[in-house]
């Protein structure tokens, strides 16, 4: 598959990754796209596409970014965000100091509600002010592609 734009990136200095492909729009319609989308850590690899909303209704990536970003001083509980079909997740939390914890969590494709499905998860640390930021900053602008 050939990707007109450059992958968003987080890498981590113990070499746990997340790359995210720039989506496409599949069926046309506008509403509904699909990204490709790796994680890893430790030797470990896991693939899938997550099904995007792009249309109104719901919480899509890019506000579900932009949330955390603007709160950055910090949030009680977990936030969470999952592709339309679950096939990926964000799940974020705050320290109460200076580190935001988004952990990403890829599903089987197409079977992701499936019983025999597989999942692979890794948290990252990242500062809650400026790293945050631009994290959102890029799936944003991967997202306007």
């Amino acid at each position: 598959m050939t990707y007109m734009a450059e992958p968003f990136q987080l890498r981590t200095s113990d070499g746990c990754e997340w790359i995210m492909h720039p989506p496409a729009d599949s069926y046309g319609d506008g509403y509904v796209r699909a990204a490709e989308v790796e994680i890893r850590a430790d030797g470990v690899t896991a693939c899938t596409t997550a099904t995007l909303s792009a249309g109104p209704g719901g919480i899509d990536l890019a506000g579900f970014l932009a949330g955390l970003a603007a709160d950055w001083c910090g949030w009680g509980g977990k936030r969470r965000w999952q592709a339309l079909d679950r096939e990926m997740e964000l799940e974020a939390w705050h320290d109460g100091r200076v580190h935001a914890m988004p952990a990403v969590t890829v599903r089987r494709p197409e079977r992701a509600h499936a019983d025999d499905a597989w999942s692979a998860r890794v948290v990252f640390t990242v500062e809650a002010g400026e790293e945050v930021a631009t994290l959102a900053k890029e799936i944003i602008s991967l997202l306007e592609t």
